[in-house]
C-alpha cells in the first residue's frame, strides 16, 4: 500500500509523506505515534459484499449492451470503466495497461 496523503499525528505533525510505501512495521511506528487514520492510493480493503472490478466491469459490459452503436454511450461506459480502474487500481495501472493495449 502507498500513502495517498501525508501521515499526520493528531498535533498535525507529518511523520510520512504522501507516496510512502507503507509496511507492517511503519504502520505499527505510526500507530504508537497516535496516527490511526491513514489515506492509501486504490481500494485495498472491498466492503462486504462488495463486488470486484473485473464483475463491475463485465456488469458495466451488459448495461451498456444494447447502446453498443451509440457513440456517446459507448464513450460514457469507457469513462465509467477508466474511473473504476484508476479507483482501485490507480492511475499508474490504467497508464501501463493503455500503453500495453496500443
Amino acid at each position: 500500500m502507498v500513502l495517498a496523503k501525508d501521515a499526520v499525528t493528531p498535533e498535525g505533525q507529518v511523520l510520512c509523506g504522501a507516496g510512502t510505501e507503507l509496511n507492517e512495521e511503519l504502520i505499527v511506528k505510526l500507530r504508537k505515534q497516535g496516527v490511526l487514520v491513514l489515506s492509501v492510493k486504490g481500494r485495498p480493503v472491498r466492503a462486504p459484499g462488495e463486488k470486484s472490478l473485473s464483475e463491475r466491469l463485465k456488469e458495466l459490459d451488459s448495461r451498456f449492451a444494447k447502446v453498443r452503436r451509440d457513440p456517446v454511450l459507448r464513450a460514457l461506459q469507457h469513462l465509467i470503466g477508466e474511473y473504476w480502474v484508476v479507483e482501485e487500481k490507480g492511475q499508474e495501472f490504467l497508464d501501463k495497461l493503455k500503453k500495453e493495449t496500443r
